[in-house]
């Protein structure tokens, strides 16, 4: 391989050699002991606090919130390799690649008319807001200008064709054909994805018009999908991690703002609704977000909002109010960064936040406020968190415990038929909870990474369509074709192999664990008597309704009778061995 993991993680992980591995503090959760370790032999990464393991692919991946296709262009790239894609996906790439290289182009020039003197009061603005020139310039802050057509004017001179610009939604078409900027006289602020490319702009006025809305935000392209994006997670992932908590502001100038004033652990929805995929894009880094919205209505409603969203992403939400009148841009500059984050540290835990407003409202007309608090719970998905949360609502609003859990309940049955209804199902599927043959071909893949004499016996009497739809079904597929052609996978190859995160995961975890009283045929034979048996009592099962809907048919009714009985004796015969059963 190309990139060794101990230069690419050295990067990243302050590394220290003991015994045969190399140890640091984990990059994917807090701590303060090195449990982070890299084996440099079989080229890979694991941690023994949080789990995460995997190859240099998908420590790229986890580190830097990108895909597959990023990880392998970010590492070919460092090692000088030049790639050569599939041809279906050349017109794509080709066509992504023009955008990012437009708006790369658009922010140099947007930021090169800041620091001259056709940006002189867009400079004033941004210092008067507290920024320096090193904040400017980390978040490629500019200025586009009064004119009409000065970004196209521009590109003209440099090979950038207006085609282009119009795709990326810096231009637009009027109907005669003609083009003209879409942003103008504005400060810009650029907006880049996990990668650190430019995807797209926000424009604002430094005066207030009439006429004119005060942002002015680009539109979504092959590129920009502004549900997946939060503004400065890029720039701030890595204080996020660090400090195991994340700010979340609305505008981009109140993200900039606490930056000013030493605070970096902040990401901005632009004034957007938050998301499910934000929500789960940020708990890729912390656990725990603290809302901070304007102190107006819409600004607590949007919070509200946002709250739900990263409570069902199992993420810990605490809102931090502010007095009237102010943002967190305003406060900061006002009151400074002690402050600010004194109003961080007494932010109050989403349920207590919601049930201190429901106090504060006359008993007779709590109902709406109680159905929004149970809204809330109801997303909780660990159900003993969730019960603690219920206990303390019934006791501080003086109600019986019990009426509260019926509340509840309806309200979960509500969200179910809603959940079912967006998944096209006629009932809600419980998320991440497997059954016993799903865990079953868990433990065959454990029993192959640990002892390949079972391997035999394991494809000799497993089924692999039978899994067909579990996530490490390709663990199995590979294994299958290795021991077709007679030979037995190295670890180093295995580990390499896969660089899906989950699996990969998965794999090393595994593999760190020691199992020396392994009974790995006896297990194998376990999980392979479990699979078939809730496969027959899914075939039983289906026979019986049939039997239901059959109706007075005598004829079909025997012949559904005689299956079904033949099923149940072949499951009873499934508690001998497995090789007296097959």
């Amino acid at each position: 391989m190309a990139t060794d993991i101990l230069d690419l993680v050295s990067a990243y992980v302050t590394l220290k050699k003991k015994g045969q591995n190399q140890f640091g503090l984990c990059p994917f959760h807090n701590e303060k002991s090195p449990s982070f370790s890299i084996n440099q032999d079989k080229q890979i990464f694991h941690c023994f606090g949080c789990g995460a393991g995997g190859n240099v692919f998908t420590f790229l991946m986890r580190h830097e919130g990108i895909g597959f296709p990023e990880a392998v262009k970010l590492l070919a790239g460092r090692a000088n390799i030049d790639l050569e894609w599939e041809e279906r996906d050349e017109g794509q790439a080709k066509q992504n690649e023009a955008l990012y290289h437009i708006c790369e182009f658009a922010m140099d020039w947007f930021q090169q008319n800041l620091f001259a003197s056709t940006g002189e009061e867009a400079l004033k603005y941004f210092q008067s807001r507290g920024l320096s020139v090193e904040n400017m310039k980390a978040f490629g802050l500019g200025y586009a200008t009064h004119d009409w057509d000065g970004l196209i004017q521009q590109a003209g001179k440099t090979a950038n064709d207006v085609d282009t610009l119009v795709a990326a939604g810096l231009a637009l078409q009027k109907e005669g054909g003609k083009c003209y900027d879409r942003f103008r006289e504005r400060i810009m602020f650029p907006i880049k994805n996990l990668s650190g490319r430019v995807v797209a702009f926000g424009g604002r006025v430094m005066k207030e018009q009439p006429k004119s809305p005060k942002y002015i935000n680009s539109p979504e392209t092959p590129v920009y999908e502004k549900s997946k994006i939060l503004y400065g997670l890029f720039q701030n992932r890595d204080d996020i991690r660090r400090q195991d908590k994340a700010i979340f502001v609305e505008g981009y100038m109140d993200l900039l703002s606490l930056l000013a004033n030493g605070i970096g652990n902040v990401v901005a929805t632009s004034g957007t609704a938050l998301t499910q995929e934000q929500a789960a894009l940020i708990r890729r880094y912390t656990r725990h977000v603290v809302l901070m919205y304007d102190s107006d209505t819409a600004g607590a409603a949007a919070s509200i909002r946002g709250a739900d969203v990263l409570v069902e992403n199992d993420v810990e939400v605490y809102i931090a109010t502010l007095p009237d009148g102010h943002d967190p841009d305003s406060f900061v500059r006002e009151f400074g960064q002690e402050k600010l984050l004194d109003r961080v540290s007494n932010a109050k835990h989403l349920f207590d936040y919601k049930l201190t407003l429901l106090l504060q409202i006359a008993p007779e007309k709590r109902e709406e406020g109680v159905q929004s608090l149970l809204a809330s719970v109801a997303r909780v998905k660990d159900r003993i968190q969730r019960s603690m949360v219920v206990s303390d609502i019934a006791e501080r609003l003086h109600v019986n415990e019990k009426d509260l859990w019926a509340e509840l309940q309806k309200v979960l049955q509500q969200q179910a038929r809603k959940d079912a209804r967006l998944a096209g199902m006629s009932t809600a599927p419980k998320p991440g909870k497997q059954t016993k043959s799903e865990k079953a071909v868990d433990d065959l893949v454990r029993i192959l990474l640990h002892d390949w004499s079972t391997s035999e016996l394991i494809f000799d009497h497993f089924d692999l369509k039978v899994g067909e739809g579990h996530y490490l079904l390709p663990v199995l597929d590979f294994h299958k074709n290795q021991q077709r052609g007679g030979r037995q996978p190295t670890q180093i190859e295995i580990v390499q192999r896969f660089n899906d995160v989950r699996i990969s995961e998965f794999i090393v975890q595994e593999l760190a664990r020691e199992r020396p009283d392994l009974d790995a045929e006896k297990w194998a034979e376990d999980c392979i008597l479990t699979i078939r048996k809730e496969q027959l009592q899914q075939e039983i099962a289906a026979v019986r309704e049939q039997l239901k809907a059959c109706g007075g048919e005598a004829d079909v009714r025997r012949s559904l009778l005689s299956r079904c009985m033949a099923l149940e004796n072949e499951k009873s015969t499934l508690s001998l061995s497995l090789n007296k059963a097959t």
